[in-house]
């Protein structure tokens, strides 16, 4: 994944706001100009968010260096004040497409960041700034506009060349929750179609005609990934909103725990369907993590989860030959 770049909360502000300016690349500044080349160039890269402090947390502040003009006490205030609506401590370290996705959420005006709206004496008697405005704008655009997403045209390329040569292959190789995904997708509807944002489709119309090809178990991304919009093909990882790679491998394991397999493990797709629908009964004993409760953003809940799909296409072996449950 690369270096942990070390990052003050309102630079990250400032590299947005610069880009609601319309500054595409140079934000007029050498270090914020060199993070946003870094977090383009993989948006994977680990950003770890340094604020000064006089708590329990000083074990990372980063030191005065990149202050800004204002008082120390105003720099302090602003990023732990970032910090806040993030809902992060200092030290946090997130990839880089996590955290500007999670600002953009969850900021959604700097009125009370980059100056305040009811004035204030000595120090704190900060004008607003044009910045609340770059920023409303740079927010409206999207995380899109920070680290573009992949081409239209590209992804119908890998669409068309993905789906063909799944079905060239002598084995798929695929990731053990994508097993559930099939099902959910399928849902035990008559008009199921394929789809540009994955290989789903693909998938269970090879099981059915052929229930005896083998399935490879294989960690992290799969045959079904590459067509997807938050697929990044460059370092062949899934860089879904909210740490969605993080969600699923914690699925996958579940998976494999509860059929008892493991990575590498090779089976006809009709019997390792079989043991899937035969062992896990609903989308909540995986997907919801048991409970149904998420505990933070990162372990949110699958939107499918609870929607019927999965035990409806469960029921009936998602009408691959051989593959309904006991």
């Amino acid at each position: 994944m690369g270096d942990v770049v070390d990052v003050r909360p309102y630079e990250l502000v400032q590299i947005v706001c610069r880009l609601g300016q319309g500054c595409a690349t140079d934000m007029g500044n050498d270090r914020l100009t060199a993070i946003l080349k870094t977090v383009r160039k993989n948006p994977a890269t680990p950003i770890r968010m340094r604020t000064n402090t006089n708590t329990l947390y000083t074990f990372q502040n980063p030191g005065t260096d990149e202050n800004t003009s204002e008082h120390h006490l105003v720099n302090v205030k602003r990023d732990l004040d970032i910090m806040q609506h993030m809902g992060l401590a200092p030290g946090a370290t997130r990839p880089a497409i996590d955290l500007f996705r999670w600002l953009l959420q969850r900021l959604p005006s700097l009125e009370s960041i980059c100056g305040y709206a009811s004035g204030g004496e000595g120090i704190w008697h900060i004008p607003p700034s044009p910045d609340v405005e770059y920023y409303e704008c740079a927010r409206k655009q999207g995380v899109h506009l920070i680290i573009p997403g992949r081409q239209d045209q590209e992804q119908a390329r890998t669409k068309e060349a993905t789906a063909r040569d799944l079905y060239r292959a002598e084995v798929l190789e695929i990731r053990p929750h994508h097993l559930m995904c099939i099902a959910c997708f399928d849902g035990n509807k008559s008009d199921v179609a394929p789809v540009a944002e994955d290989n789903l489709y693909e998938v269970i119309d090879i099981m059915r005609k052929n229930p005896d090809i083998p399935v490879r178990l294989i960690k992290g991304c799969c045959m079904i990934c590459p067509p997807c919009p938050t697929f990044d093909p460059e370092h062949g990882i899934c860089i879904g909103g909210n740490s969605m790679a993080l969600r699923d491998e914690k699925k996958d394991l579940d998976v494999l725990q509860t059929i008892g397999l493991k990575y590498g493990d090779t089976t006809s797709a009709h019997k390792l369907l079989k043991l899937v629908f035969t062992r896990i009964h609903s989308t909540t004993q995986i997907c919801g993590y048991g409970d149904g409760n998420p505990t933070s953003p990162e372990w949110r809940i699958c939107g499918n989860s609870g929607n019927g799909c999965y035990e409806a296409a469960r029921e009936i072996g998602l009408r691959v030959p051989g593959a309904a449950p006991e």
